[in-house]
């Protein structure tokens, strides 16, 4: 950068350029049939806020699995538009368990990610709706199963790291301690990988419960399949787009009362830095 400063992005305009993402996304898979909606805080801010959460800072969608799929491959052939790509659990130097489509022209430093030689920029964050059991122990189960090596893949990506504050942190160190063997015998982009696989393995079942298996919310992520029947528009800013017809059920068994704002103190946001990469240092 010969000497010149970066400039951060603000809240607002991290908001702005994912909102662009998003619509960008929107218009490619109403070109390609692709089914998809809001969830998770952006779904949130569309129902209470009639836009971003106001001091949120990601935009989250779900996309039934067999159009997540058909998306992977459609953009290797043909990317949602010349400036974002997409990523996919497996892809190298990519430590999530669900997809991103992320914006090339811009770059983010988090502070939990391992510094291994990519950094990627603003994204769309895009969870699998995968089809779940019927019988709450065998989904425990299959939650517990996809939670650990979830856990043995932040390890071996560097998203778990020593801290001393807390008795929760200190769990967390331990936790940490204990994987560290199994995460140093294989890549985190492999473990990922096989967090997708076991997410998408019952094609077979019947949906009567489905849920977000890529990064699950505790317990939580698990949802009668009439939530995802259909899909309403809602505004969302200045756009209106999908968001599951049974969002009320959705957000209340997420959320609770989810339309009481949190204080102050209650408010969850990321922990990341923007930039425009031709600004990177």
């Amino acid at each position: 950068m010969g000497g010149q400063k970066k400039t951060e992005f603000t809240l607002e305009q991290i908001q702005q350029r994912e909102f662009a993402l998003l619509e960008a996304f929107d218009a490619y898979c109403k070109r390609h049939g692709l089914t998809y909606c809001l969830c998770g805080g952006s779904l949130l801010g569309a129902v209470r806020h009639k836009g971003f959460i106001p001091w949120d800072d990601d935009i989250d969608l779900m996309m039934p699995r067999d159009d997540y799929e058909r998306l992977r491959d459609l953009a290797r052939k043909e990317p949602v538009a010349d400036f974002l790509v997409h990523r996919y659990p497996g892809d190298a130097h990519y430590p999530y368990g669900f997809a991103k489509i992320v914006d090339t022209k811009t770059v983010i430093y988090e502070r939990n990610i391992t510094d291994d030689g990519q950094r990627d920029g603003l994204a769309l964050d895009i969870f699998p709706l995968d089809r779940m059991y019927t019988v709450a122990w065998k989904n425990r189960l299959l939650l517990t199963r996809i939670k650990f090596w979830i856990q043995v893949g932040k390890v071996g990506a560097g998203m778990i790291r020593p801290e001393r504050d807390s008795l929760k942190k200190r769990l967390r160190n331990l936790v940490m301690l204990l994987l560290r063997p199994i995460a140093a015998c294989t890549r985190y982009e492999k473990v990922m990988a096989k967090v997708d696989r076991i997410a998408a393995g019952r094609r077979n079942l019947t949906p009567y419960i489905v849920g977000n298996l890529g990064w699950p919310n505790q317990w939580k992520d698990m949802f009668p399949k009439e939530v995802f029947d259909s899909y309403v528009d809602l505004d969302f800013e200045t756009g209106r787009f999908p968001c599951p017809v049974g969002y009320d059920a959705y957000l209340t068994q997420l959320y609770g009362n989810y339309m009481r704002i949190p204080k102050e103190g209650e408010r969850v946001a990321h922990s990341f830095r923007a930039y425009w990469r031709d600004e990177e240092a």
